[in-house]
């Protein structure tokens, strides 16, 4: 008789620990969201402002098309030769990483 009581609390407290688990869950899945949508306010509102401020006036009438449409054929073989473009995209994927590894360590690098 004491065995049917004892495994029945004892169902019972196993019911209530995975209610309290999945409930914890369920919260900390909840905050991990609302976290993400604040970033993504906070990242829109950067865009948004990045956005809205105007380009230098000694770079109005400049754009790299035309500096490059009046490279030489010389000059562009050996840019291609040495990989020039592909060495300046890495170079600015390092600067963009570098900047987000101290942004996302909080300047402490």
């Amino acid at each position: 008789m004491f065995d049917a009581v004892i495994n029945a609390l004892t169902a019972l407290g196993q019911w209530l620990n995975a209610a309290f688990v999945a409930i914890f869950v369920a919260l900390w899945q909840i905050t991990l969201d609302l976290f993400i949508e604040a970033m993504d306010l906070l990242l829109q509102g950067v865009t948004s402002v990045l956005g809205m401020l105007p380009a230098p006036s000694f770079l109005a009438g400049v754009s790299l098309q035309t500096l490059f449409g009046s490279l030489t054929g010389d000059v562009l073989y050996f840019f291609g030769v040495f990989n020039i473009g592909q060495g300046i995209g890495l170079l600015g994927s390092a600067f963009a990483f570098r900047l987000l590894r101290k942004v996302v360590t909080l300047f402490q690098w």
